[in-house]
């Protein structure tokens, strides 16, 4: 098939090279003329492990292109697919500014009995909207199918989903859909629109919920001298919940989750909802992002100057994004409260920099990062930082030498034989059990 995909970032660029290895023709279109010469170059602007090879591939094939809007030939082929960004506003409700944008110049171009389809997160009740408005008038078909694309595992995510969600108002447009997806072997649900844009939503709700459980848990083993990584362990092995995003730590980020369950608690409160489960689970998430805060504040009785290393900026390893990161947050709280914060990050480096200014220092190692330092926060666990040379590392900082293991990423036993004042989350070794040090 013909396709074209509106909007570059994470979400298109990965859907538009994964669709073009399945053998589809596949213009990628953007109003970034930066990002398209980069994608072009075979140069993404973002960082996906595979995306890199599978677009030069492509594009060499000539199954792959990429085009600025305003360069565009028009013709958007038989499936035209939207990716753009639905950034917050202020009160947490999703900004469709792009989509209606996108919806608008597609639905200019695209042929009778073609198919719009949305991949981007949008509110329920949005694609029958855009429907209504802009599809049943000109013949054009609307599509809801979100994606479900972990960052970092994002091309391997599109070619295995666990579920591909299909839903539309004609049958003959979602077996087209149907069609698409040839290649892939995963359970498809066939679905109404405003049922697909609710399982999208509910979905990351869930997840979200599940993360900020295990995290509240985490504060209960702690004030109780549980290690929250045993509880895990029994809890995952429960069919009926599963061991995945029971990982405890500083809290969730990225560009979903956070966005996605403030804005179902925002579009709640339209309807006279009271989301008590999910409003709390943000007030945890929140809270997790500020343990590190807590332990300088509980150690330090002056914390200005004290010396504080992150270790990883992205909010999660293997990919660039900072978006939500809690790195980002704790590197703003303690730069304003006097600390001296020097930050590293394998990938996110230049973009974290962008967004933090000169409120920071940034080093190009492990080592220039964590030398003189007296407490490192590791915060995202990279292979490259988990492997480090702990030893060296121990032997390069500044008493009291305190490592802050932000995801439970190493064995405490190992870390407090180098030396360490180690502290987890949720594994019995608060600050609190510091109270011999004195600074």
């Amino acid at each position: 098939m013909k396709i074209s995909v509106i909007g570059m970032g994470y979400a298109g660029a990965v859907t538009s090279a994964c669709l073009a290895e399945l053998g589809h023709y596949v213009t990628g279109y953007d109003i970034d003329h930066r990002r398209i010469n980069s994608l072009n170059s075979f140069k993404p602007q973002i960082f996906e492990p595979g995306l890199e090879k599978l677009i030069e591939k492509n594009c060499e094939i000539k199954r792959l292109k990429f085009q600025h809007v305003d360069d565009s030939d028009l013709d958007l082929g038989e499936i035209t697919i939207i990716t753009v960004g639905t950034p917050s506003d202020p009160n947490g409700s999703p900004n469709l500014e792009y989509i209606w944008k996108s919806v608008e110049w597609a639905t200019e171009h695209l042929q009778q009995n073609s198919i719009l389809l949305m991949r981007s997160t949008v509110q329920p009740g949005t694609g029958d909207l855009i429907s209504t408005r802009f599809c049943e008038n000109k013949n054009i078909n609307y599509i809801s199918c979100p994606e479900f694309l972990k960052e970092g595992e994002a091309v391997s995510d599109f070619f295995t989903p666990d579920r591909i969600i299909i839903g539309g108002n004609n049958s003959d447009a979602i077996e087209k859909v149907v069609d698409l997806h040839s290649g892939i072997s995963s359970p498809i649900i066939k679905t109404k629109i405003i049922a697909a844009e609710m399982i999208k939503f509910a979905s990351n709700a869930f997840l979200a919920t599940k993360i900020s459980f295990i995290n509240e848990m985490a504060n209960f083993c702690e004030a109780w001298g549980a290690d929250v990584d045993d509880v895990k362990e029994g809890l995952g092995l429960d069919h009926r919940i599963g061991k995945s995003f029971l990982n405890a730590g500083v809290g969730f980020g990225g560009s979903c989750l956070p966005k996605e369950t403030r804005a179902f608690t925002s579009l709640a409160s339209n309807y006279g909802i009271k989301s008590n489960l999910l409003e709390s689970v943000l007030e945890v998430n929140e809270y997790q992002s500020q343990i590190p805060f807590r332990i300088i504040k509980d150690v330090f009785a002056d914390m200005n100057n004290v010396k504080v290393g992150i270790l990883g900026m992205s909010f999660k390893p293997n990919t660039d994004d900072i978006r939500e990161s809690p790195s980002i947050k704790i590197a703003q709280t303690l730069s304003k409260l006097g600390c001296q914060v020097s930050c590293f990050d394998p990938v996110s480096n230049q973009k974290s920099e962008e967004k933090l200014g000169s409120t920071v220092k940034f080093e190009t190692s492990i080592e220039n990062l964590t030398t003189n330092k007296n407490i490192i926060l590791l915060m995202t666990p990279w292979e490259i930082i988990l492997n480090s040379n702990w030893h060296q590392i121990f032997e390069s900082m500044i008493e009291p030498k305190i490592l802050f293991d932000g995801r439970n990423s190493l064995d405490p036993a190992i870390m407090k034989n180098i030396g360490f004042n180690y502290i987890g989350v949720g594994r019995g070794i608060s600050s609190s059990h510091l109270d011999h040090l004195s600074w």
